[in-house]
């Protein structure tokens, strides 16, 4: 081995250490190979509890949730709550220097093989809108709905359909409208 050898080995070293600390800053300080899963801040945001976050609390090699103090304890309190009620303990974290949008994560107290696994959680409106349906639909879970739009939901996406009740004849006699069809008003879509 010459000496440019050296140097350049010693290069890919470096490299690799930089590769590993700029990835421990965007898993909220955290090592790649500890995660188990993430979710990213508007996950936490616009959307409902996610029950992948939940099993994961649960598993065995789960040792921690970390959550992103900046993202508001308004969006944060029903993990919070999850975690208390399976006695799982929770840190909120602030960091200037984390980067990306990560905002949650459950680690583990060991490496895992998770190389090749997607860590941040498929974001639920996906589901939504890879079958046709719009964000109308994933932004309007657990509430009351017109039966034209829960035969939607039971034609297409029919593991979601514990998330959505029908609209009764009191809701209607009540003039309770469906957020579905509102909402896709609102962003002009037909009916």
């Amino acid at each position: 081995m010459n000496h440019l050898d050296l140097l350049d080995e010693k290069e890919k070293k470096m490299n690799q250490l930089y590769s590993i600390q700029h990835e421990k800053k965007y898993y909220l300080d955290e090592y790649r190979e500890r995660v188990i899963v993430a979710l990213k801040i508007d996950q936490l945001v616009e959307d409902e509890l996610y029950s992948e976050v939940i099993e994961a609390m649960k598993s065995d090699s789960a040792k921690l949730l970390k959550l992103r103090r900046d993202t508001g304890l308004k969006y944060l309190k029903p993990y919070i709550k999850e975690a208390e009620k399976l006695d799982f303990r929770y840190e909120l974290i602030d960091g200037l220097d984390y980067l990306g949008d990560i905002g949650l994560v459950v680690v583990s107290d060991k490496a895992l093989d998770n190389e090749e696994d997607e860590l941040v959680i498929r974001d639920m409106d996906q589901d939504f809108l890879d079958v046709g349906l719009g964000y109308e639909f994933s932004k309007n879970q657990n509430k009351s709905i017109c039966n034209e739009c829960y035969l939607k939901i039971e034609d297409k996406l029919p593991g979601y359909l514990d998330k959505f009740k029908r609209l009764n004849i009191l809701d209607k006699l009540l003039g309770t409208n469906c957020p579905v069809c509102r909402d896709r008003k609102k962003l002009g879509g037909n009916e």
